[in-house]
C-alpha cells in the first residue's frame, strides 16, 4: 500500500489535534499579516477563536532569562491590555513572554503564542498547562508542519510573525544580544510601532530596552500609553470590521455627518461593554469629574479608570484637564 502524501498525513495530523490550517488565500488569513515582507505560505492555528487574529493586537516580548521586575511588568501591562478588549501576541517561551500571557489569562482576555514548533509541540515543557489554557479562549499559531520539533532557527522567523500579527510591540526586557530585539527590528521593518519599557542603567536585562529607548522607541509605563499611540490604527480596525452606521453614506442626511470627518464617510456604532453602556450612559455634553462617575455607576475605580479609557480608544469620550470627561459628540 503505497505511502499518502506529505498533505494528506499533515491534514490528518492536523485534523486529530483539532488544528485548522489556513493557507495565504484562505479569507480568515489575517490581512495584517499579508502586508509584511515574507508572510508565512501557512498558518497552523490550533483554538477556537480564529477572529482573533483580524482582532487589534500588540505584541508583548522580552527575554527568556527574565528578572523578576521583567516577569512582573510583562504581566501586569498585558493584563491591562487586555482588560481593554486587545488581544496580546507573544512567543509561548520563558521569562517575559510566559509572563504576559498569563497576564492575560488571569484578567479573563484574549493571548495568541506564536511559536517556534509546530502546534502540536510544547516547548519548554514546563509551558503544557500554560499552552492548554491558551488554547481554550486564544489562539497557538505556527508556520511550521506538525511535529516540528524545537530548532534554533526556527525562532527568529516565528518573531516576524509576532510583530507581523502586531499594531505595535512592546519589548518589556533585553539584553543586547536578544531575540526579543530581533522581534523590535522586524516590527520596524514591517512599519509597526516599536515601544520599551525602560529599566536599570545597571542591568545588563535592560540595556536592549534601554538603547531602544534612544533611538526612539516609545517609552511605556502603562498600558495607556500604548493605547494612545495605537488608537488611531485601533480606532480603524475597529471600524472597519464593525458593520452598522449612523447617517447615510452619500451624505442625505447632512445632520449625522460629523463636521471634520469628511464627506462619504461611513460611521459604525461600536459594541460596548456593559460597564462601558453604564458610564457612556451617565456622561452628557457637560465635563463631568471622574468621582462622579464613580459616585453615580456605583462601579469600583479600577472598572471606571478602564472602561473610560475603553470609550477614550473607541473615540467615544474626550478626557478634558482634572480628570473630566465628556461625550465626543
Amino acid at each position: 500500500c503505497e505511502e499518502s502524501p506529505w498533505a494528506d498525513k499533515e491534514l490528518e495530523a492536523a485534523a486529530k489535534c483539532g488544528v485548522t490550517i489556513l493557507p495565504y488565500a484562505d479569507p480568515r488569513y489575517p490581512a495584517l499579516l499579508k502586508e509584511i515582507p515574507d508572510p508565512a505560505h501557512l498558518l497552523y492555528v490550533k483554538g477556537r477563536r480564529l477572529e482573533l487574529l483580524s482582532s487589534p493586537s500588540v505584541g508583548v516580548v522580552g527575554t527568556r532569562l527574565a528578572t523578576g521586575y521583567g516577569r512582573m511588568v510583562s504581566e501586569n501591562l498585558s493584563r491591562d491590555l487586555a482588560n481593554l478588549g486587545i488581544v496580546v501576541v507573544s512567543g509561548g517561551a520563558r521569562g517575559c513572554d510566559s509572563a504576559a500571557h498569563k497576564g492575560v489569562l488571569k484578567a479573563g482576555g484574549a493571548t495568541i503564542a506564536v511559536l517556534g514548533t509546530g502546534v502540536d509541540m510544547v516547548y519548554p515543557k514546563e509551558n503544557a498547562g500554560l499552552y492548554e489554557e491558551i488554547a481554550q479562549d486564544g489562539l497557538l499559531v505556527s508556520e511550521f508542519p506538525m511535529s516540528t520539533p524545537p530548532a534554533v532557527y526556527n525562532f527568529p522567523r516565528r518573531n516576524r510573525i509576532i510583530s507581523g500579527l502586531s499594531l505595535g510591540v512592546l519589548i518589556v526586557e533585553a539584553p543586547v544580544r536578544s531575540g526579543a530585539l530581533m522581534t523590535a527590528r522586524f516590527a520596524l521593518e514591517q512599519n509597526r510601532e516599536v515601544f520599551a519599557v525602560p529599566g536599570s542603567v545597571t542591568s545588563e536585562k535592560s540595556k536592549g530596552v534601554n538603547r531602544l529607548l534612544k533611538e526612539g522607541a516609545g517609552l511605556v509605563e502603562s498600558a495607556a500609553d500604548i493605547v494612545e499611540a495605537l488608537s488611531l490604527s485601533i480606532l480603524g480596525n475597529a471600524l472597519k470590521e464593525q458593520p452598522g452606521r449612523i447617517g447615510s453614506e452619500n451624505g442625505e442626511d447632512g445632520s449625522d455627518v460629523e463636521p471634520g470627518r469628511g464627506e462619504g464617510v461611513t460611521e459604525v456604532t461600536l459594541s460596548l461593554a456593559p460597564e462601558e453602556e453604564l458610564i457612556f450612559s451617565s456622561l452628557g455634553t457637560e465635563a463631568v469629574q471622574i468621582d462622579t462617575v464613580i459616585a453615580v455607576t456605583k462601579l469600583s475605580v479600577a472598572e471606571v479608570s478602564v472602561a473610560l479609557l475603553g470609550l477614550e480608544l473607541k473615540g467615544l469620550v474626550e478626557q478634558r484637564p482634572g480628570k473630566f470627561f465628556v461625550k465626543s459628540f
